[in-house]
């Protein structure tokens, strides 16, 4: 499987990777999005709300999408196009899972609700972070890419929000030596603490554990 983000490959790309028998998805934010992806031959799609963490795959990053649930958008999605969908976006427990999976989703897809868990690569400062009081709101930012991303609101973003540009990647590397600076001096005011709006349910516990949990086993 190849995942496309951040834009659309070429119709020849998809044609080629599909040729070689690869399945190929793309990740959407819209129902437009989703259009287009099918558009080129896309085998399945991705679909994110605006409630998940990191980086948005909007294919327009001037102009971040709108606030819609995840059902919802789903919805949309499946109304537009016949592929098979992959719910992702600010899944954070059981009853998240199985109101995408009763929405239309054949998967869903989860990044910060194993943040916290024991073979997470996160720094340690952006996991003690997910759960500190004193970081109690994700927005969605500019500041530290120059394309939007969720995130805890800390100094940087209150800093440099209003005037990041739309320029990813050259403000990422811009910002780069600084942000992993202050991860190994452990400085949560300048670190992208990148996290979903449900960032308060991800847990110290085997990956496995979280994923038992989501699917409602435990």
């Amino acid at each position: 499987m190849v995942s496309f983000t951040f834009g659309l490959p070429g119709r020849s790309i998809v044609a080629e990777l599909r040729k070689a028998g690869t399945v190929v998805v793309q990740t959407v934010t819209s129902a437009d999005e989703a259009r287009r992806a099918a558009e080129i031959g896309v085998d399945a799609v991705i679909v994110q709300a605006s409630a998940a963490g990191g980086h948005s795959a909007t294919f327009t990053p001037a102009h971040p999408p709108g606030a819609v649930a995840l059902p919802e958008l789903i919805t949309r999605v499946r109304g537009a196009v016949p592929l098979p969908v992959i719910a992702a976006g600010g899944l954070a427990g059981p009853a998240d899972v199985a109101d995408v999976l009763a929405a239309g989703a054949e998967a869903a897809m989860v990044g910060t609700a194993l943040l916290r868990t024991d073979e997470s690569g996160a720094s340690a400062p952006h996991k003690a972070a997910l759960t500190d009081p004193a970081f109690d709101t994700t927005v969605i930012t500019r500041a530290f890419t120059g394309r939007p991303a969720r995130a805890l609101r800390n100094h940087f973003v209150e800093r440099y929000d209003r005037v990041a540009p739309v320029g990813y990647p050259a403000l990422h590397h811009l910002t780069g030596r600084l942000r992993r600076a202050a991860t190994a001096a452990g400085d949560t005011r300048l670190i992208h603490l990148w996290a979903g709006t449900g960032h308060r349910h991800a847990r110290t516990e085997p990956a496995a554990r979280t994923f038992a949990r989501l699917a409602g086993r435990l």
